[in-house]
């Protein structure tokens, strides 16, 4: 880790609750009511720097739109530095590690859910809850696998094959036309 890294995990080790209740000008019980733990505190905070909100989806295909999602998902470029120096702050606190963990993934699964209802629409047939979560779970180890140790981007041909010979298999029972 470089040294600006190891300066956000000592800052992360540092950081107190009550620290944060003195800045924010509000108690400790105040802060308690709406966070109960640290890393849900540095979560919420780096949401409000990179939100995980839904990308802009073509909706010219199936296809296309997790492919949106999947890039949008993959792409670490232009992140605040904050939410990259957080990142590294994750890899030596399991707490935080959790708290982000989560928050993506449940963020995954909620857009998968969505676009397995577009294909289920279009008649193929629908996912159970087991069947998405497990389809949720794996794009999410894919990606981290695919980002590495540093969680780098992820190159759009990766992506691409990952939409290709994995979710459209699951969502439809074919793969994209080659």
């Amino acid at each position: 880790m470089n040294k600006a890294g190891d300066g956000c995990v000592a800052w992360y080790h540092a950081l107190t609750m009550t620290d944060v209740a003195a800045r924010a000008g509000v108690s400790k019980a105040t802060l308690y009511r709406r966070w109960t733990a640290k890393a849900d505190v540095v979560a919420d905070a780096v949401a409000t720097l990179n939100p995980m909100t839904a990308p802009r989806y073509p909706g010219t295909s199936l296809r296309d739109d997790l492919l949106a999602l999947m890039v949008q998902v993959g792409n670490c470029e232009g992140q605040p530095e904050t939410v990259t120096a957080t990142m590294e702050m994750a890899r030596s606190h399991p707490d935080l590690y959790r708290t982000l963990s989560e928050r993506s993934s449940t963020f995954v699964r909620a857009e998968l859910s969505r676009l397995a209802g577009q294909a289920a629409a279009a008649g193929h047939a629908p996912l159970s809850v087991v069947e998405l979560d497990v389809l949720s779970e794996t794009v999410i180890a894919l990606l981290a696998h695919e980002g590495g140790p540093a969680g780098g981007s992820i190159p759009r041909e990766r992506l691409i094959r990952l939409v290709d010979h994995v979710l459209l298999v699951v969502l439809t029972g074919t793969r994209a036309a080659q």
